[in-house]
């Protein structure tokens, strides 16, 4: 009774706090979907800080204190008899596997991390998750047509985690012609280990490997795009409230038997945290994955690629970003100010193509979706981005956000223009963005949805601040998914019908009419769905 549990999240912020009752159950409500560490303080025990939990709807979570005797005392049962040939190094990461893990805390009192007991065993800890989705979508670039996904997701023990997903699809109108989207990747949890010359520290090394074919792709004459991305980081906490991240994605890119590609994309982003508050600073070259996107979908580890004055090209830029979040109850509340630097800043457009017109030497052309890509001249920026997020009764979230910076226009024309023409007339304006992000999970049918709108000037062809974090998809956008059949992993059904549009009213269109008489439209987004069914085992 009257053990002090509090809930942390990944910036080590208080997220909730409660205290055991005469029978040493505690509860925590309000509290959001996602990973946190759980810490348990109680008179004469040993602290209790368990990493790296996956919460979810009515999660349970039983904690275990132990005294200095009890600590001393407890000897780790063997788990099977290894022969005395084996290398040493191998009985030497069993037993530091099984035994029990102390950390020091600034106050100089030891905090129990790992006891190697039954609820943190390896049986316990493992955890293989899969997925099946088959449905059709159109108005993605290089996803038009009908397409088979699948995901997995393997939790194994000692903090290592490996996942693999693949989707393939095929047009309608050609079966033959289909594309495929595959990743793998890889993360280790090193626990509490020194890095840094400090002991309090602990990291996770990250390796993913992302490759994408189509061959319905193609400008200049050359077809068939193989991108393939390699990203590698790691992830430290140097200081009890100062954590880093580095890395870098390797990206190669080839078209046909021709031009290619290689072009290095590093990041690095280094916080400060005291109490409920947190300071960051973020260097990016890539833009980040859009908000709702999937760690586990492939595309989200491929960065954009386009047309640059003929050649194939990857937009890339430096963004550099000095921002301050702070927790207050439910709320979270973040304060940004950027740079930008952008080269080659991605155009799409989509519309009916009755020639060729040049369009096959100054844009990337995706033949199963009619979705064009070519690039305008760089720019370079400087702007604010605000946001407000908070959660709601019944386990539904509320963000609010602003940002302001340049952005690329396309002006109107007056007449048929070629298609050269028409990329070279775009330029940077200064705009702003206001969005409005809604979410939840309805209580009686289990329904996870997600509504979003993204409004800026609808003459602008690219997004205000594309590098910010959760920025949401521009204009109005919705996302389902309805269990259908059984319980899995709380409320997720078994089999769910998924549907995902976007740019639902099919605004910000700029119209253009090329001189061989095709109708071009650019947009920030086009109209897109997709529809299917998803299995989870």
């Amino acid at each position: 009774m009257g053990a002090r549990v509090e809930l942390m999240g990944p910036d080590a912020t208080l997220v909730a706090r409660a205290f055991t009752n005469n029978l040493g159950f505690y509860s925590m409500e309000r509290v959001a979907p996602g990973r946190y560490a759980l810490r348990t303080v109680a008179s004469s025990y040993l602290p209790v800080l368990k990493e790296n939990l996956r919460v979810r709807s009515a999660t349970l979570v039983n904690v275990t204190v132990r005294t200095i005797y009890d600590l001393m005392q407890w000897t780790p049962t063997p788990r099977r008899v290894r022969p005395a040939s084996e290398d040493d190094w191998a009985w030497t990461l069993r037993s530091a596997e099984s035994r029990p893990m102390l950390r020091w805390q600034d106050d100089g009192t030891p905090e129990l991390v790992s006891d190697g007991s039954a609820e943190t065993s390896a049986a316990a800890q493992h955890r293989l998750r899969l997925r099946l989705a088959a449905g059709a979508g159109h108005g993605r670039f290089g996803q038009s047509g009908g397409q088979v996904a699948m995901a997995a997701e393997d939790q194994m023990q000692a903090g290592r985690t490996a996942v693999m997903s693949e989707k393939t699809g095929a047009l309608d109108a050609n079966p033959e012609a289909g594309w495929m989207e595959t990743m793998l990747g890889f993360r280790q949890e090193m626990g509490a280990v020194p890095v840094a010359a400090s002991p309090m520290g602990s990291r996770s090394v990250n390796t993913v490997a992302a490759i994408m074919t189509d061959p319905m792709i193609g400008t200049a004459g050359q077809v068939g795009l193989q991108e393939i991305s390699v990203r590698g980081w790691e992830t430290m906490q140097l200081l009890q409230s100062l954590d880093a991240e580095a890395g870098s994605d390797q990206v190669f890119l080839r078209l046909g038997d021709g031009s290619a590609v290689v072009q290095a994309m590093p990041f690095a982003s280094v916080q400060l945290h005291r109490g409920a508050g947190a300071l960051e600073y973020r260097l990016a070259t890539a833009r980040p994955a859009q908000d709702g996107a999937s760690e586990m979908d492939p595309e989200t580890w491929l960065p954009e690629v386009n047309d640059t004055d003929g050649r194939l090209a990857i937009e890339s830029g430096v963004h550099q970003e000095l921002g301050w979040q702070t927790v207050a109850g439910p709320a979270r509340m973040m304060l940004v100010v950027y740079g930008d630097s952008i080269a080659n800043p991605t155009l799409e457009a989509g519309g009916r193509l009755t020639g060729n017109g040049g369009m096959g030497q100054s844009m990337l052309v995706d033949q199963g979706s009619a979705i064009l890509r070519g690039s305008s001249a760089g720019y370079s920026t400087t702007g604010v981005v605000a946001q407000v997020e908070s959660s709601m009764p019944g386990g539904n979230h509320v963000r609010l956000s602003y940002a302001s910076g340049d952005a690329v226009v396309m002006p109107a024309a007056a007449g048929p223009m070629d298609i050269v023409t028409i990329l070279h007339g775009a330029h940077a304006r200064h705009a702003q963005m206001y969005s409005l992000a809604l979410s939840g999970v309805v209580d009686k049918t289990g329904t996870h949805w997600r509504a979003s709108y993204r409004w800026q000037p609808e003459a602008t062809v690219t997004e205000v601040a594309p590098y910010a974090v959760d920025a949401a998809e521009p204009y109005l956008n919705l996302y389902l998914r309805q269990p259908i059949q059984g319980q899995h992993d709380g409320a997720d059904g078994r089999v769910a019908v998924l549907v995902d549009v976007q740019n639902l009213l099919a605004q910000g269109y700029q119209p253009f009419l090329t001189t061989d008489g095709s109708r071009l439209f650019f947009a920030q987004a086009q109209r897109a769905f997709f529809a299917g069914l998803q299995f989870n085992f």
